[in-house]
């Protein structure tokens, strides 16, 4: 392109047009030229060499194939687009020439963004190809990064210098634009600066301090850890010396060395102490290196430090450990070897070879496994090697030990492999400590150990051992079994957990004696009605007691409880006391009894003779019926008052009970709202029982079911065969299961107490009399309630191995009879009403008091040859003889005498087994007549196996 000072020959040429086309004539014309032939000539000759200049230039600009050319006119309209343009842009060169820029090699986004950037600065709108040439419109030129992008569609990064082309009028033709590709340079230096990046990222992460100098001995750069070491700013110490920032004695030991590394090239490495920003020296090693430029100049050093005053002191205290190490080992009391991975001893100490009787010298070098007694050899031999092959780390054992001498001795061994730093074995080391004292004494206390173990399995209360800490230590088997823990299970539990205790009234928390026990050191009891909650929630009465646990010097170890499961016990003591409480009820009872049943026998048999005067016709005779039942009720509640009267015993038979539920609940339920449901098996065994006694317990239980269902419902009766189990053995159980109010559970424990009752009728003997029967028969009785729910009773009598045979049923008996009587009885009214009676039974009837004057009337009857046939005799004679003693005087007089025993205790032993004491037959006061002559008649024809009336 040319400078605006050169002559342009196209503008020559227009001006010479110019100039010919001013001439207005020929002549004019003609004058001009020779003149123009001349300028002619110059113009061609420009030509030529403009011709020459341009083929020039087009050469250079098609040589520079690395960059781009570009060139515009004021517009933008492209005039020239080089080789260079069209192989970095991949457009032909005919594709553009002529067009607008900017085209479809620009980026439109940034030519936005350049256009918004200019417009922001320059205060006024830029865009389009203005954005390329703002700057040189005003003479000047720009460089810029921009990016391009290529007929591919790939981009490329190029470097863009836009200057002005001058023109001929002082104005600018267009604009050249030269466009260098640094793609790659780019990439080099971003890759470079990353490069850099991270090295000052791990420079600055290395723990150790690093420094950088130049040729001088200035610190050009360090991290961090250098500049916290020493304690200055990192700005502080680039571009200072040594001098500036070491003490000067370090200093000098610093720079001296420097100039050395720096003469000699290399490396270099050293210890030396620097002060760090603690003012502490510090020992440290220093590694130094030279830098060098690429022609072989020096450029600097770097440096870096590496802090070893940790490893001096550890060294020294390695040292100081070793010291006390050896003295340690030549003085302990226990052997200690080390054992190559060959399995030889390499070392030992003195106390090794002493426990052996040998020399170090004999020791070293021999078998490990030699050392042991021959029985042990290979155990020991195989344990050894595992630690070799490293299938375990360490073992501890009791071994036994062969001496030099022949003798042995216990040792206890510990052993645990040495490794060395990658894992793999340096030796195998061993203490052996001399355990044959202590062998003998740990045998002797397992010994003892054991004995206490058998003595605790053997006693029968609970035993439970607690430490200090109150954790349980130990159970026997009987704390085991009321607790409801194993030993492994409680070991290590707190008391409180494994031993629950409660009131037995308030179900409140008892304090557990152990604390008492650990702070005060006595022994603690219980307080009474104390219930351990065992595991399963069982509850048991106990009496316990705590003592603290001693060694030899006085020290609390633990503590001991001591425990007994009292329920049963208290049971007992409850039975007892019921049957003590029914046994003084008994006796007063008794007594009355007897007074009211001599009473009712003069009122019952008056009323029967009464009865076989007046016709059933007559008026009188339905008031002395009434009369007749009122005194059997009368005698029915003295027959239960009778029941607790002491020495009493039922008068047993094998019995069915089937027939005797059924036909006793039917009878006790007539007319009720009640109905009653059986559950009774075939093949029910058999029991022995007093007939009548059971069905008066069938009788009771069954009216207070039914008085429990005031609604109605259904009251199930079920029988059953109980195996033998315990103590217990053949037995039939009868349930009486009802669904009514059921009983509170404050009244379970009373409602077998006599006169208790909580209804407004009744006497408050029914189930005490039930209670005192089945006692008698040898059987238990048991209740369960839940109001609301009903109420079960359980009663369960032993069972008999007699077969029940089938009673012939009775014939009518002809109640008058003959012959003479004698009646002994200390009440008169009985003594009259007898002799009434007996008179009206065709009988004659002599009566006396007490048993002399009946043995007196019997001789004299003999001795006048009017003997008496019967005799009845009155069991019990305040103040006199009774009927035991008389008849067994009697029967010395006359052997053949008949006697009949009647007595107001109808439950004594006496009238039970009156055969036994020579007795013919018995009568229950009170009695009527028909009883009585029943009795008569059957002692009078020779049965003597009658039953009681």
């Amino acid at each position: 392109m040319r400078k605006p000072s050169e002559r342009d020959p196209v503008s020559d040429w227009d001006r010479l047009r110019e100039d010919i086309s001013g001439f207005g004539d020929l002549s004019a014309r003609k004058s001009y030229y020779p003149e123009l032939r001349q300028r002619l000539q110059e113009l061609e000759e420009a030509r030529g060499a403009l011709a020459v200049a341009n083929g020039q230039l087009q050469s250079v600009l098609n040589a520079a194939t690395e960059v781009a050319i570009i060139s515009t006119d004021r517009t933008g309209l492209i005039t020239l687009f080089n080789r260079g343009a069209e192989r970095m842009l991949g457009y032909g060169s005919e594709e553009l020439v002529g067009r607008s820029t900017p085209l479809v090699f620009h980026d439109e986004r940034e030519i936005r963004l350049r256009g918004e950037e200019l417009s922001t600065h320059l205060g006024h709108p830029v865009e389009g190809f203005d954005v390329f040439v703002e700057n040189a419109r005003h003479g000047g030129s720009e460089s810029r990064e921009w990016t391009y992008v290529r007929r591919d569609g790939s981009h490329i990064l190029v470097k863009l210098t836009v200057t002005p082309i001058p023109g001929g009028d002082g104005e600018f033709e267009g604009y050249l634009g030269i466009a260098e590709d640094i793609t790659e340079r780019k990439r080099i230096e971003q890759e470079l600066s990353a490069s850099r990046e991270l090295l000052n990222t791990i420079i600055e992460s290395i723990p150790n301090p690093i420094f950088f100098k130049d040729d001088n001995g200035v610190y050009e750069n360090c991290n961090r850890a250098f500049s916290d070491y020493l304690g200055f700013p990192k700005e502080r110490i680039i571009g200072s010396t040594v001098h500036d920032i070491s003490p000067p004695e370090l200093a000098q030991i610093y720079h001296q060395a420097d100039l050395e590394l720096m003469a000699q090239r290399g490396t270099q490495v050293y210890e030396a102490q620097v002060r760090y920003a603690d003012g502490l020296l510090h020992n440290v090693i220093l590694y130094k290196s030279a830098i060098e430029r690429g022609n072989g100049d020096l450029r600097g050093l770097v440096g870096v430090m590496l802090d070893i005053t940790d490893r001096i002191r550890a060294e020294e205290a390695l040292r100081e450990s070793e010291k006390r190490l050896r003295v340690i080992f030549d003085t302990s009391r226990a052997g200690i070897i080390l054992v190559s991975p060959e399995g030889t001893i390499s070392f030992a100490n003195q106390r090794m070879a002493e426990m052996f009787g040998c020399t170090l010298d004999e020791l070293i070098g021999t078998p490990y496994p030699d050392l042991l007694q021959p029985a042990e050899r290979a155990t020991g031999d195989q344990r050894m090697r595992r630690l070799i092959t490293g299938e375990v780390d360490h073992v501890t054992t009791e071994r036994h030990y062969l001496r030099r001498d022949g003798g042995d001795f216990w040792g206890y061994l510990s052993g645990k492999r040495l490794e060395n730093d990658d894992g793999s074995l340096q030796s195998l080391v061993g203490i052996v400590t001399d355990i044959t004292d202590l062998k003998t004494v740990r045998d002797s206390l397992e010994s003892e150990k054991e004995r206490l173990a058998v003595t605790l399995r053997s006693i029968g209360d609970g035993v439970i051992s607690v430490d200090t800490a109150g954790r349980v230590v130990l159970l026997n088997k009987v704390a085991e079994q009321l607790c409801g823990w194993s030993q492994e299970e409680a070991s290590g539990r707190p008391l409180a957990e494994v031993f629950p205790i409660v009131n037995e009234t308030t179900h409140a928390s008892i304090k557990n004696p152990v604390d008492e026990v650990l702070a005060t050191g006595r022994i603690v009891e219980l307080a009474n009605h104390t219930v351990l909650v065992s595991r399963d929630g069982t509850e048991r009465i106990i009496a316990d007691s705590a003592a603290p646990i001693r060694d030899a010097a006085g020290a609390i170890l633990g503590v001991v409880l001591v425990f007994r499961d009292m329920t049963q016990k208290k049971e007992i003591e409850e039975e007892l006391f019921r049957a003590r409480k029914l046994e003084s009820l008994g006796v007063l009872a008794g007594g009355i009894a007897h007074d009211f049943n001599n009473l009712l026998t003069g009122i019952l048999g008056n009323i029967s003779m009464a009865r076989m005067i007046v016709a059933e016709d007559h008026e009188a005779y339905p008031l002395l019926d009434r009369a007749q039942r009122a005194s059997d009720r009368a005698r029915d509640l003295t027959q239960q008052l009778l029941t607790f009267s002491r020495g009493g015993a039922p008068m047993k038979k094998v019995t069915s009970l089937a027939h005797l539920l059924i036909d006793s609940a039917t009878f006790a339920l007539r007319g009720a709202n009640v109905r009653c449901s059986f559950a009774i098996p075939d093949e029910l065994w058999p029991v022995e029982v007093d007939p009548g006694q059971m069905s008066q317990v069938v009788n009771n239980l069954v009216i207070n079911a039914d008085q429990a269902m005031p609604e109605g419902g259904v009251l199930t009766v079920r029988a059953e065969n109980v195996p033998p189990a315990g103590r217990h053995g053949r037995r039939v159980r009868i349930e009486f299961i009802d669904a009514g109010v059921g009983i509170p559970e404050k009244y379970l424990s009373r409602i077998f107490d006599p006169y208790f009752t909580t209804k407004q009728q009744g006497s408050g003997l029914g189930l005490a009399t039930v209670y005192s029967i089945i006692r008698n028969h040898d059987g238990e009785i048991r209740v369960s309630s839940q109001p609301g729910t009903g109420t079960v009773f359980t009663v369960e009598l032993p069972a008999s191995d007699i077969v029940v045979t089938t009673e012939e049923p009775d014939v009518d008996i002809h109640l008058r009879g003959g012959g003479r009587v004698l009646v002994m009885d200390d009440d008169e009214m009985v003594r009259d009403m007898a002799v009434g009676a007996l008179k009206l039974l065709g009988y004659d009837a002599v009566a006396c008091c007490e048993g002399e004057g009946a043995l007196q009337l019997y001789r004299q009857a003999q001795d006048e040859n009017d003997p008496f046939a019967v005799v009845i005799m009155d069991l019990t004679i305040p103040g006199g003889m009774g009927g035991k003693d008389t008849v067994a005087r009697l029967l010395e007089i006359d052997p053949a005498a008949q006697v009949i025993v009647s007595s107001g205790y109808s439950n004594d032993p006496i009238v039970s087994h009156f055969a036994d004491f020579g007795f013919c037959g018995a009568v229950n006061k009170p009695y009527s007549i028909e009883q009585l002559g029943a009795v008569l008649r059957e002692v009078i024809a020779g049965s003597t196996g009658i039953r009681r009336v």
